[in-house]
């Protein structure tokens, strides 16, 4: 009579592990390290986000923004990025004025803020970032305002990096590398975000974001819903529980 429980227990097992990744049907970005298939909590069809040090710095490969594999904004529209059509007007603007493919900018509005206009923070909603990147470094209501914001920041993120798309992504949430003289010169550490100096800088990084944005929500899938399961660190942009972001 034990024998059916056994079968049960495998079989919830089993549907566990398998919810613990998905195949998007993009195929391997080739010119993505590491790249798989399917989405894991670690990998996917555009590969490792970051390299891991034995210093647990986390290190960007580089990816070119032109060969970051991700679906259509037809495509996002019509499914997890419901929420970022209305905005598509905004998006297409600044896609011409900045020479960023629209569906890039709808996907950080969406890991940002769920394309919330309203959302609240230390920072305005959408595009998230500070007010010192809109025109006349001051913050407006204007929504153009606010992805144009968001838009020339990580453009120029972009430019700086050299065209590393991973590094310009990274640098929307805050991460750093070794050179900008943030923890004693060692780049961004796992143990950065929630130590002292990580902060007295503010919210802590999302150790994650990169991982979300290249291998979650560019292949249709919902970070922030069914598939929340993508990412090895799991933040949730609070210390006090003893996470390490």
């Amino acid at each position: 009579m034990a024998f059916p429980r056994i079968a049960l227990f495998a079989a919830f097992v089993a549907s566990i592990t398998n919810a613990q990744s998905a195949n998007p049907g993009v195929g391997i970005n080739p010119d993505a390290q590491g790249a798989t298939d399917d989405t894991t909590p670690s990998t996917g069809p555009n590969g490792l986000a970051q390299h891991r040090h034995n210093n647990q710095r986390l290190e960007p490969p580089f990816l070119a923004l032109e060969n970051v594999t991700h679906i259509s904004i037809t495509d996002f529209y019509n499914n997890i990025g419901s929420a970022c059509q209305q905005y598509d007007s905004y998006f297409q603007s600044a896609s011409s004025t900045y020479n960023v493919d629209a569906v890039i900018l709808a996907v950080i509005a969406m890991q940002e803020s769920s394309c919330n206009a309203d959302a609240g923070g230390p920072t305005p909603g959408l595009m998230q970032v500070s007010c010192e990147n809109y025109p006349n470094g001051q913050c407006t209501d204007s929504i153009q305002d606010n992805v144009d914001a968001g838009t020339k920041y990580f453009k120029t993120q972009l430019d700086s990096a050299d065209g590393n798309a991973l590094v310009a992504f990274g640098s929307y949430n805050g991460w750093f590398t070794a050179d900008s003289g943030l923890n004693n010169g060692k780049g961004l550490t796992d143990g950065y975000p929630c130590s002292a100096e990580g902060q007295s800088n503010g919210v802590p990084q999302n150790l994650d974001y990169l991982h979300q944005v290249l291998n979650g929500w560019f292949m249709g899938l919902d970070v922030y819903g069914d598939d929340s399961w993508i990412g090895t660190y799991q933040c949730d942009q609070s210390c006090s529980d003893g996470s390490k972001c």
